[in-house]
């Protein structure tokens, strides 16, 4: 048995070799692939998706609903721009060939400056923005202007898309960022650099509720995008990186984009955009006012013309306006108020109607902000005493009533009509004369008040407060509230009332709320010149070479003074007055509105051939058409004609006139031949019954035969 040391021989075994690590790199680099091919086909499948799910630009373009409308006309023409949107403010879409191109470049610079080369992703940008982070600057951001607008048009662009089994990674914010990613890279794919760069500026936000290029430039330097210069370039450029931001900060970052000459102007464009509220300059030229009011009067598309500015979000609004009507009220009536200045008649307001429709084609609320002592008040929808153009509507009742023709005598003369308790109303004439027996259409015609208010106690208040309401008239009072001074006006109506009232008398506009009859009355008293002498004469404002009724009016202490009238095309009515109630400083109707009226009715009917209205008579068979047989028109038989001794004997001749009359037949006063009936003949009255024939031509070698003849007296 040995007992010494254990001594072992190795020298038979190998020396144990480092076990290599194969395996494990192996499944790392397998590992690494799948994971790369799953990321790769999961950001295809997403791109794919997004790819399909994103709009066209085109879809993107034509739906860009601006806060801003525009107004057009019947024919599409621009009257004015509107706010409609309350969320935001923009405007119109604008292409990039309307911007400057001093703004393009510094948007590049600043926002992306590789924008024309990457593909919806700045490898670049991502790189600088962690090497950044990394030393604690976070201020740096990578997303690119593809990046940033690919938020604002697809619905799925921050959020997952794919397949249902991948929803649960939804919430994951690298899914989140790798979603944004491949959004962008979608959009490079459907999209031109173009198309991307024009669609961001109009749909990025600049500062407090501004949004796109447009409204930024129009509302912080009033101009269009393609004027801007680089200092407002670069101000601007600065708000989209932090629309919020003190101004001292969007000073800083705006130089850092200019030269020194051109930072020296940053400042001072600063104080004078920033520091004052945002706001989009309107010069007011053609609509001064658009309400909810004016809305339910010309919105085309809505059914019951009652849509509100609110709801309409159309790109454009159309109306019934017509353009060059709408500029040729507007015009007039700027020429007018400046006329009446120095008669302390500071505001107006114009409504031209479609008589046979009742829509509007003109509709001045006011004169603008160069004639208007309020540019915000809407003259016609303001509530004012209409004086004597109630007139018209007291004797339209008792035509309907048949208590009256045009030719019924009515007294003009002195009249104390009781009003209860007592108390004695004593109607009086504008100039204070009273004119005896006179018939019903010169009383109308001249506004005679004494007349008009015997036709009232005819016919009774209620039933002309009564019709009023029918024909649209609101807010009235009960008839007991006005009494018989309800014929001389004291009721309080709007501009655009009272036009839609004047319309119903129209032949034209096809309304059934006045019997023919009484229309042809209506018009046969107001459109024949003759009529007017005892006010304004035969030959004045009103008179135009063609038929139109027309009538004027002035409220107690010459506050208000209206001039409404129409024709079988048109119906205008014109208001001049102040808004804060003012009276004006010798104003009559006849020098107030009616210039205007007259004015802007010779403007709409300058293609018409002259016309003698008086040519025209109306006739149950045939409404305002020439007669085939000659007859006496006027005077007309036992009328009574007054002689006034306050007006020259020169301004009171009778006039003669025929309808249907050739050059071969004459007139003759009392047996004496005056002249030719196919024009009309003038006549020096003189007391006494008088008899005037119209003879035509001798037959054989008889007497020349005797066609018409009436008998008449002057007083």
């Amino acid at each position: 048995m040995q007992t010494g040391p254990l001594h072992l021989d190795f020298s038979d075994f190998e020396p144990l070799k480092p076990v290599r690590k194969r395996g494990l790199g192996r499944a790392l680099k397998v590992g690494f692939l799948i994971l790369g091919i799953g990321l790769t086909a999961l950001f295809t499948l997403n791109v794919a998706v997004r790819f399909r799910a994103l709009p066209e630009f085109a879809a993107v373009r034509s739906g860009h609903k601006p806060s801003d409308q525009w107004l057009v006309d019947r024919q599409g023409r621009p009257l004015e721009s509107i706010r409609t949107g309350q969320e935001q403010r923009s405007l119109d879409w604008v292409k990039l060939d309307q911007i400057s191109s001093g703004f393009l470049d510094l948007l590049i610079l600043a926002e992306d400056r590789r924008f024309h080369s990457h593909f919806g992703v700045d490898p670049l940008a991502v790189m600088s923005a962690v090497w950044s982070g990394a030393k604690g600057d976070f201020s740096r951001g990578a997303s690119t202007i593809t990046m940033q607008l690919v938020k604002s048009v697809s619905p799925v662009a921050g959020s997952h898309a794919g397949p249902e089994w991948l929803s649960r990674f939804s919430n994951q914010r690298f899914i989140r960022k790798l979603s944004q990613v491949a959004s962008a890279t979608a959009l490079e794919l459907k999209w031109s650099k173009q198309e991307i760069l024009e669609a961001y500026l109009n749909r990025v936000s600049f500062r407090g509720e501004v949004v796109g290029l447009k409204a930024a430039s129009h509302g912080f330097f009033s101009k269009s995008p393609l004027a801007l210069n680089l200092a407002e370039s670069a101000i601007l450029v600065s708000l989209i990186r932090s629309p919020n931001a003190l101004k001292a900060k969007v000073g800083r970052r705006a130089c850092a984009m200019l030269s020194v000459e051109h930072c020296q102007d940053v400042q001072q464009l600063l104080d004078e955009s920033l520091d004052r509220p945002f706001r989009i300059v309107r010069e007011r030229r053609l609509v001064p006012v658009v309400s909810d009011r004016f809305m339910a009067k010309h919105f085309k598309s809505s059914a019951t013309g009652t849509r509100s500015l609110s709801a309409a979000r159309e790109s454009v609004i159309e109306t019934t306006l017509d353009h060059q009507i709408q500029k040729l009220a507007m015009d007039l009536l700027k020429e007018q108020l400046n006329e009446l200045r120095h008669q302390n008649v500071g505001d107006g307001a114009v409504l031209v109607l479609e008589t046979r429709t009742g829509k509007p084609l003109a509709y001045v609320a006011n004169g603008g902000p160069d004639a208007s002592t309020a540019v915000q008040i809407d003259g016609i929808q303001s509530r004012r005493q209409l004086g004597s153009t109630i007139k018209p509507f007291v004797y339209a009742e008792a035509f309907e009533l048949d208590v009256l023709t045009t030719t019924t005598l009515l007294m003009d003369s002195p009249e104390n009509v009781a009003v209860g308790s007592g108390q004695v109303y004593q109607p009086r004439n504008y100039d204070y004369l009273f004119r005896g027996a006179v018939g019903a259409a010169e009383a109308l015609a001249s506004s005679l008040n004494v007349p008009a208010v015997r036709t009232l106690d005819l016919v009774g208040e209620r039933r002309v407060v009564e019709r009023l309401k029918v024909l649209g008239f609101e807010k009235l009072m009960t008839e007991d509230m006005y009494g018989p001074s309800l014929a001389l006006g004291t009721v309080d109506a709007t501009l655009w009332e009272l036009a839609q009232g004047y319309r119903n008398f129209s032949l034209y506009s096809g309304s059934s709320v006045y019997s023919e009859t009484t229309k042809r009355k209506l018009f046969e008293s107001l459109a024949v010149p003759e009529n007017r002498r005892f006010t304004f004469g035969i030959h004045s404002l009103l008179q135009l070479p063609f038929p139109a009724a027309v009538k004027t009016g002035t409220s107690k202490d010459m506050r208000d003074n209206w001039c409404v009238g129409y024709t079988s095309e048109y119906t205008v009515a014109v208001w001049v007055g102040n808004f804060n109630g003012d009276p004006m400083w010798n104003v009559s109707g006849i020098s107030g509105a009616a210039p205007l009226w007259r004015s802007l009715m010779l403007g709409l009917h300058k293609d018409r051939l002259p016309e003698d209205p008086r040519m025209y008579y109306l006739t149950p068979e045939r409404p305002l058409a020439r007669r085939s047989i000659a007859r006496i028109q006027y005077p007309v038989k036992d009328m009574l004609i007054g002689l006034d001794p306050d007006i020259p004997k020169e301004s009171q001749l009778v006039p003669l006139r025929a309808e249907g009359a050739s050059r071969e037949m004459n007139f003759y006063v009392n047996g004496l031949k005056l002249g030719s009936a196919a024009e009309t003949r003038f006549w020096m009255p003189k007391k006494g019954r008088h008899k005037i024939e119209l003879r035509g031509p001798k037959v054989g070698s008889g007497k020349n035969q005797t066609v018409d003849e009436v008998s008449f007296v002057v007083r």
